[in-house]
């Protein structure tokens, strides 16, 4: 797959990406993208700079919102090739959402590489889901929704007692439940041993979840996107199967959180 890619993408660039932070001043040829909301590139490719690999746009590095060259270690080209794959596959005009790889990336290199600061605060903030995570508040009707929880989540709560040897404690309804200190340090201390990378895949899952233990699931790779779709969406999907979809509004939802789960877990791909 990454052979056809590549043969499909070409070399050399540099150009600024900053379709993800509007408000931040114009530097360089990379407002262009934002600016015009157009192509003005013809081909986007992968090439070596150092002991890294670059997306590039006409030769020139593509650059993150922050300005730094978005480039990848030599054993992650496959990421590259990802990315390059993404800007390669945009029409005229340019949408950002459609370029879920490069944005991962772009996160993992602007707010962690070289910043144990926005490591620790981005964990301390994830670490919180844990005490509203959906999956801890289950329901005892209708029978619907108690099926679906005992397909869908009871094999992620399995998971993590077999894998990590923690039991996470489960309310019935709408009771608060606190998870014990030492359940949360030994998740902190899992979390906190993430690359970079990794780490940037485990904040979009969880935040695109809104569930710390479907995230984890999603970038330890126990869970592929369809699995985590439909257990993040537990409830909607009940609700739908009971009341009908509404055209561009369940679909169009339905499509977006499948490819920020899938890039979450596309980025761990080949790590296990």
């Amino acid at each position: 797959m990454f052979r056809t890619l590549a043969s499909r993408i070409a070399s050399p660039s540099k150009v600024t990406l900053r379709a993800f932070h509007l408000n931040a001043p114009l530097k360089d040829q990379m407002s262009r993208a934002e600016v015009s909301g157009k192509r003005f590139w013809d081909v986007a490719g992968v090439k070596e700079v150092g002991d890294r690999v670059a997306v590039t746009l006409d030769g020139r590095v593509l650059k993150t919102p922050a300005g730094n060259p978005l480039t990848l270690p030599k054993d992650q080209k496959h990421l590259a090739l990802m990315i390059a794959g993404e800007w390669q596959g945009q029409k005229a005009l340019l949408k950002s959402h459609s370029l879920p790889m490069t944005s991962l990336v772009a996160r993992a290199i602007d707010g962690f590489i070289g910043n144990p600061q926005g490591r620790k605060e981005t964990l301390d903030r994830l670490i919180k889901f844990l005490d509203t995570d959906s999956i801890c508040y289950q329901q005892d009707f209708p029978e619907s929704i108690v099926v679906a929880q005992n397909r869908q989540w009871q094999p992620i709560l399995d998971w993590v007692r077999e894998e990590y040897g923690l039991n996470i404690k489960v309310s019935q309804g709408i009771t608060y439940v606190q998870q014990d200190d030492e359940v949360k340090e030994r998740l902190r201390e899992i979390v906190n041993n993430m690359t970079d990378i990794e780490l940037a895949a485990f904040e979009r899952a969880t935040l695109t979840a809104k569930s710390f233990l479907i995230g984890l699931a999603v970038v330890k790779r126990h869970l592929s996107v369809e699995k985590a779709w439909a257990a993040a969406q537990l409830e909607v999907l009940d609700q739908i199967e009971r009341w009908g979809e509404v055209e561009d509004s369940h679909d169009v939802d339905r499509e977006f959180i499948k490819s920020q789960l899938a890039s979450a877990r596309l980025a761990n791909i080949g790590s296990y």
